[in-house]
């Protein structure tokens, strides 16, 4: 969980309500049907700024509880509710940097249902309303967000126009943590658009800074990212260094998720290498820790790539077994993506055991 030093701006929902409010007994409860999307929401979420302005600290009573209502929703994963008492505050009297703070969270709101259109209208009435009141941190959150949801879009070029806009405000306001991730950020896209040595050197610049100000956990998230550049480089070795150095961080921080992440990507790059034993270790890891966490959709990726291995090592029928459970649990979340690609890689058995 990670906050920024200036402005009130920060990545994570959990840490604005026990640093801001003091509600540290509320007890999360993920709603039934989010269970097997709520990695990829927090990591989704992790991409993108929440500015609250100073609206923690409005004397307004009415506002204030809106407030603390909607961001008690989003904390709950109930991003379609928290959307009304924001609207609710946005109708009282509040100032421009105010109003530009709501239509951000109304905005984040959208994005975490992958509501991307809404989002970006939410987020451009941010900028807007934040250029007339000359407020410097809403404008670095409004460009850095909508930088995140033209980069879900896939659209590359826009989400680096968006994101270098959003550095330049950054760098001016002195914000060295939104600076780190925004790098990491473009990092992301032009890892996405193959331009591997670019994506390198964002994240060595995200890195340099978070080393700088101790984000632990933002170094983890960009070793782990170096990690996956040189893996799709074909560096090897420099793959497994990065990956070690995101998982020693994980271990010290108990990141079990990040952790049964890390391990999964280790077996894969020794997979590639041909040391298949190391990589059934690594997945056993892996595997370890999902079951223990009830991570679903980690438990199937593992169950299929340990089929894998054991296909190349000629064990067709445990490679069947660990597909035929990659398939269990892909029917029952709903994975039809997955399903596909797993009757795929029992069909290829079949025909190799022939």
């Amino acid at each position: 969980m990670e906050l920024a030093l200036a402005g009130l701006i920060a990545t994570i929902i959990g840490i604005i309500i026990a640093v801001y409010f003091g509600i540290k007994s509320l007890k999360i409860k993920v709603p039934a049907g989010l269970q097997k999307d709520i990695q990829k929401i927090k990591t989704q979420m992790e991409r993108v700024t929440i500015y609250i302005d100073g609206l923690d600290k409005t004397k307004d009573k009415n506002k204030k509880a809106l407030f603390e209502k909607g961001i008690s929703l989003m904390a709950e994963y109930k991003y379609g509710e928290a959307i009304e008492p924001f609207r609710e505050c946005l109708n009282l009297e509040s100032d421009g940097s105010e109003k530009s703070a709501l239509l951000l969270l109304i905005g984040n709101s959208f994005y975490a249902q992958s509501k991307w259109d809404q989002a970006l209208g939410s987020w451009k009435e941010a900028l807007d309303t934040a250029e007339k009141a000359n407020d410097e941190q809403g404008q670095a959150a409004s460009l850095g967000n909508l930088g995140s949801v033209y980069q879900d879009k896939g659209e590359w070029d826009k989400a680096i126009e968006f994101y270098n806009k959003a550095l330049q405000g950054l760098e001016k306001i002195g914000d060295e943590h939104g600076m780190a991730q925004t790098f990491n950020n473009l990092g992301v896209v032009y890892q996405a658009k193959g331009e591997w040595d670019k994506a390198i050197k964002f994240y060595d610049k995200s890195l340099k800074i978070k080393e700088k100000i101790g984000d632990e956990r933002g170094m983890a998230t960009t070793y782990m990212n170096l990690g996956n550049v040189y893996q799709l480089k074909g560096e090897w070795d420099k793959a497994i260094e990065f990956y070690n150095k995101s998982l020693k961080i994980k271990e010290k921080m108990g990141d079990e998720h990040g952790m049964a992440q890390t391990y999964n990507n280790l077996g894969i790059v020794y997979e590639i290498k041909g040391e298949w034993d190391k990589a059934i270790e690594f997945y056993n890891k892996s595997l370890k820790i999902d079951e223990k966490i009830g991570d679903e959709h980690g438990m199937a990726q593992t169950f299929n790539n340990l089929g894998l291995v054991y296909q190349a090592k000629g064990e067709w029928d445990k490679a069947i077994e660990f597909y035929s459970k990659d398939l269990a649990i892909s029917k029952k979340i709903g994975d039809e993506h997955g399903m596909a690609q797993t009757f795929n890689n029992l069909g290829v058995v079949y025909q190799d055991k022939r």
